[in-house]
């Protein structure tokens, strides 16, 4: 096993970390055993993690304490020391998008989730690790379509840790 993997995380599993739900405890877990790894998030994953969030306040299924709250612990993961790094590549580039949009259609994948496979294929640390890094998800469709584009998955609700 490295000592040191590179790890992407998804929206799911962003949100997994913020509210209790099936596959919170893996994640922390896995997490806390990966100290020496690290991980990063698109800054769009972010941004539909507070969606999801907000969706959840709505709907009563998270009360306002805890909608708040995971508001904090997701600024806290992204912090200068936090936890997770955004890594981003430019989606106003059309060339960029033209990946972007390559990749949903032949997946059957929304904008955000086919960004996020067209970041990390891009990503610096894809190209010049010494490991492939691990995509973490709890997106079944997601986790399909990553490995038909060539990366390393790890689906964290029907899947043992890598």
């Amino acid at each position: 096993m490295d000592l040191h993997r590179v790890h992407y995380l998804d929206t799911s599993v962003i949100v997994k970390l913020l509210v209790r739900e099936l596959g919170t405890e893996p994640i922390k877990s896995y997490m806390k055993a990966e100290f020496t790894s690290t991980f990063y998030a698109t800054s769009l994953c972010f941004a539909e993690a507070l969606g999801v969030l907000k969706s959840k306040y709505l709907r009563k299924e998270i009360d306002e304490e805890t909608y708040f709250t995971a508001g904090a612990i997701v600024s806290g993961y992204i912090s200068g020391d936090g936890d997770i790094e955004l890594v981003d590549v430019d989606i106003s580039d059309s060339a960029v998008f033209g990946e972007v949009e390559d990749v949903g259609r032949r997946n059957r994948l929304d904008i955000v989730d086919a960004y996020q496979i067209v970041t990390i294929k891009k990503d610096y640390f894809f190209r010049f690790s010494h490991s492939q890094p691990i995509l973490v998800t709890a997106d079944s469709g997601l986790a399909e379509a990553a490995l038909t584009e060539g990366l390393r998955v790890w689906n964290c609700l029907t899947q043992p840790p890598p």
